[in-house]
């Protein structure tokens, strides 16, 4: 039978449905709106940035283009009839200021000798008080005199004439840039020409940036073989140079295009172009960087850039190709080759005849030797003045105002008291059979009548830029002090004078924490009742403890600090015998007094400072205050005096015979710090020696100190203090060892002064010389 088919099931048909369409996400961006609210969003931020370079510009531009080191000069030579001056003086003079002996003076800088006659052409210079050109000046030097001062092309007598003074250091940003600011009217044309024509032929077209020279740079980067060309303008390497970094990137790129049409906009040609001048970097001396054609035609040729000749600019030109590879004392060869290449170019630019042309390569680069100061070799007086100053001016404005900071040290006396200090401390250390290289030195040198500082030496290493023990190392200082208790009581009582006796016998005092002091005497003896200039010269301590009794001990310690201690000195009782602790500058500002004849005057280092134009910004005069009369602090020269030459000091005597100082040593406890204070007539000097540790040391005043002051006055030009005559002083000749007026039997006597009416009236019972042995 037949099956009957089956029937599938129905099912519903599913028809293909054409797919929905979404609208697309990128299509429902409204793109107009986009690119507009996204063109507002860069044109603000892009004027907000030229707003802010612009900002910069006119903030670092205008305001303070560049950070300029402070100069700091020495005390310039002065020459004038009658002044006290040896030709070897004038000569170390001349040799530190770089002046070149001369059979036949052509340029500044020149000088000639002729027996004692001396011809100088010294060089022009902006002091604080005028503007000295350059100048010929004659004279002659005889007996240690100057004589017969004049201009020599006019042939009129002088009273007058400076030597510029030596440039001892720079007080440098942190970048120890360096540079010397110039007008574009004092830079030769033929400069001016040789740049534009090397560097930026289309300076005076351009806006900032140059499509022209960025085509050229590329087309020549890509068909020449080797070597590349910027396409940089004069702009652009100055904004790089002045507001950015030499990174290599498209930001710094776009900024320093930004920030040269803007310089374009808001400055002359002339002004970009000196500026350009002024910023450019010419190379390294040391860690100082060279920087601007004022300084590089300084370092590199000793002239001012107005004196360039036009292969001396061709040279600064070749130099700014690479000042590392073009270094013409480093590299010659590439110095020559590329500054004649700078040559060629002012030739075929119309700058140079064929003739002109020849002539300039056939010259040599002419450099001069390289200065011997990079950064300063006196650190020692370089922080004195750097204390000095921050009275009066910040940081910021020393380094980086261009101040010319006219200063007090005389260059001659530093550099030998540098050198004998050094090989006196050797030579101590040797004879005392100390450990080499143990023993430590300071010293301080000043002008006795005015207080000026000439002189500071901080380490027995010359030169040492570390540790200054002349301004920061304080110690106690022992017999040193004694002369101002001296004077403490000649002040205070009008019945003391030179030969009042005081007792050198035992001595015991009551101290407040129940103890008893007990002075002892350096030879462990006592000498009775002494005369006062014995109890000095001879550095007695229980007599000066005595005398400080009678003074009163919170009256000597008022006393001293008006006469020169800045600080609060404690009322010990043993502060008669230099308890005091002080360092080599204050111990030399409170000897100023008696070397100023009884006026205070706080001892300086500058004499004047001018801003970078050379306009006076302050003068430093000598200010003073009497605080002891000028008969008493004669009577204490003359005790000092006696020091040197029959007490503690004379060594000074035997070994200087021929110039007479007053002087003090001075030792503390355990032998730890010897000191020596002398004065001549020109001259107050400071002297200390010890241990850094404060360990034993085994010198006294007198091994140490004393003869370190010695070798320092063998080589320095001083004069012999002069007590001169006063009508109110008469002058005894006395015993030494009673201070009774002398008799004929009497043998060992001294010449001592007292105020009129004082002097001892008693004759000394001196035993005659009967020529018994």
């Amino acid at each position: 039978m037949a099956k009957k088919p089956v029937k599938k099931s129905a099912k519903p048909s599913k028809k293909k449905q054409p797919k929905k369409v979404n609208q697309s996400f990128w299509r429902r961006i409204p793109w107009k709106k986009v690119i507009w609210r996204g063109g507002l969003i860069f044109t603000a931020l892009f004027i907000a940035f030229v707003i802010y370079c612009d900002m910069v510009i006119k903030r670092q531009f205008d305001d303070n283009r560049w950070q300029l080191p402070a100069k700091v000069y020495a005390q310039p030579l002065e020459l004038m009839n009658g002044k006290s001056l040896t030709p070897t003086r004038l000569e170390q003079e001349l040799e530190l200021l770089g002046y070149r002996k001369a059979v036949k003076s052509t340029r500044a800088g020149d000088y000639e000798k002729y027996g004692d006659y001396y011809y100088i052409h010294a060089r022009p210079f902006v002091f604080w008080d005028e503007k000295q050109p350059a100048r010929q000046i004659a004279f002659s030097l005889r007996n240690g005199r100057v004589s017969q001062l004049k201009d020599h092309v006019l042939g009129e007598p002088l009273q007058m004439a400076r030597l510029d003074p030596l440039l001892i250091g720079q007080i440098y940003p942190n970048r120890l840039e360096d540079r010397i600011l110039v007008k574009l009217e004092q830079i030769p044309e033929h400069l001016i020409r040789a740049l534009i024509i090397t560097e930026d032929r289309d300076f005076y077209e351009h806006s900032g940036v140059s499509p022209k020279a960025i085509a050229r740079a590329l087309w020549h980067n890509v068909t020449s073989d080797g070597g590349t060309q910027g396409g940089s303008t004069l702009t652009q390497q100055l904004v790089k140079n002045y507001f950015l970094t030499n990174e290599r990137s498209l930001w710094r790129k776009f900024r320093e295009a930004v920030m040269s049409v803007l310089l374009e906009v808001r400055y002359e040609k002339d002004d970009i172009l000196e500026s350009y001048f002024n910023e450019v970097y010419f190379g390294q001396d040391g860690p100082r960087a060279i920087h601007g054609v004022g300084l590089a035609s300084k370092f590199y040729f000793d002239k001012e850039v107005e004196n360039l000749t036009p292969a001396q600019s061709a040279l600064l030109v070749a130099i700014l190709k690479g000042p590392s590879v073009y270094d013409p004392r480093r590299h010659p060869e590439n110095a020559m080759k590329r500054r004649n290449l700078v040559l060629g170019l002012m030739h075929e630019t119309g700058v140079l005849s064929e003739q002109e042309l020849k002539q300039e390569k056939q010259t040599t680069l002419s450099l001069v030797r390289k200065p011997s100061i990079h950064l300063s070799k006196v650190p020692a007086f370089m922080d004195l003045v750097r204390h000095q100053l921050q009275d009066s001016y910040s940081d910021d404005e020393l380094n980086s105002e261009g101040l010319n900071v006219f200063t007090t040290l005389d260059p001659v006396i530093q550099m030998y008291s540098e050198r004998t200090v050094e090989e006196s401390i050797t030579t101590i250390e040797k004879q005392r059979q100390q450990e080499e290289g143990s023993l430590q030195a300071a010293a301080i040198i000043s002008d006795s009548q005015t207080g000026q500082i000439l002189a500071v030496i901080g380490d027995r290493q010359a030169g040492y830029a570390g540790y200054n023990r002349a301004i920061d190392a304080r110690r106690q200082i022992g017999s040193v002090i004694k002369p101002f208790v001296l004077l403490a009581a000649l002040e205070q009582n009008s019945s003391y004078h030179l030969s009042s006796s005081v007792s050198d016998f035992p001595l015991s005092l009551k101290q407040r924490d129940g103890s008893t002091w007990q002075p002892k005497n350096f030879d462990r003896n006592f000498h009775g009742m002494v005369p006062l200039y014995r109890a000095l010269s001879e550095s007695y301590n229980v007599a000066m403890a005595r005398l400080g009794q009678e003074v009163g001990v919170q009256r000597l310690a008022d006393f001293i600090e008006r006469a020169g201690v800045e600080k609060d000195v404690r009322p010990l009782d043993a502060l008669p015998l230099g308890v005091l602790e002080l360092t080599p500058l204050e111990l030399l500002q409170l000897y100023q007094s008696i070397a100023s004849n009884g006026l205070r005057i706080k001892p300086s280092s500058i004499i004047a400072v001018t801003d970078n134009n050379g306009q006076l910004l302050e003068r430093y005069p000598v200010d003073s205050e009497r605080v002891a009369s000028e008969m008493n602090v004669y009577l204490v020269k003359a005790a000092m005096q006696l020091a040197v030459e029959k007490g503690t000091a004379k060594y000074l005597q035997q070994s200087n015979p021929f110039t007479s100082f007053a002087g003090k040593t001075g030792t503390t406890n355990d032998l730890k710090d010897s000191w020596f204070v002398g004065l001549s007539g020109e001259h107050l000097a400071v002297v200390w020696v010890g241990r850094d540790d404060n360990q034993d040391a085994n010198i006294t005043g007198s091994t140490a100190a004393l003869p370190v002051f010695s070798d320092i006055f063998a080589g320095i030009n001083t004069s012999a203090i002069d007590m001169g005559y006063h009508d109110n002083i008469e002058w005894k000749l006395v015993d030494y060892r009673s201070g009774l007026l002398a008799t004929d039997d009497c043998r060992n006597t001294v010449s001592v002064p007292y105020i009129r009416g004082t002097a001892p009236k008693a004759t000394a019972d001196c035993q005659p010389d009967l020529g018994l042995p």
